[in-house]
């Protein structure tokens, strides 16, 4: 385990001085998330894990989140039924007064109007 973190951390220094957004080689990345989450099962925080590696935190956070440790299928399309909306047959009317009168039908509806005005 300590020639891993040793051959890791040397890979990490030979890439040059680390700065944000620098960008670290797939095959190097890979074998950090492995180590990493080696070490994140055994209850190592991924600070830690940064120290030991020359990287950062949130570097190990996101590598060891892209495979496994998330759903495959997350973010994947799934189909879907969609049922249209079942159409209104029905009104309801409510009077200047506050007199409420559900459940009409637009000619019950059009009729009860005709009969007020």
């Amino acid at each position: 385990m300590k020639d891993d973190v040793r051959t890791l951390r040397r890979q990490v220094r030979a890439l040059g001085p680390r700065h944000r957004g620098a960008r670290v080689p797939r095959a190097l990345r890979t074998a950090i998330a492995a180590y990493a989450r080696n070490e994140r099962a055994g209850g190592a925080s991924c600070g830690a894990i940064a120290k030991r590696l020359g990287v950062c935190a949130e570097s190990i956070r996101r590598w060891v989140g892209t495979r496994s440790t998330r759903d495959s299928r997350a973010g994947a399309l799934v189909p879907v039924h969609v049922v249209a909306e079942a159409a209104v047959t029905t009104l309801t009317v409510w009077s200047p007064t506050g007199y409420r009168v559900d459940g009409l039908s637009v000619g019950a509806a059009v009729e009860l109007l005709r009969r007020l005005a």
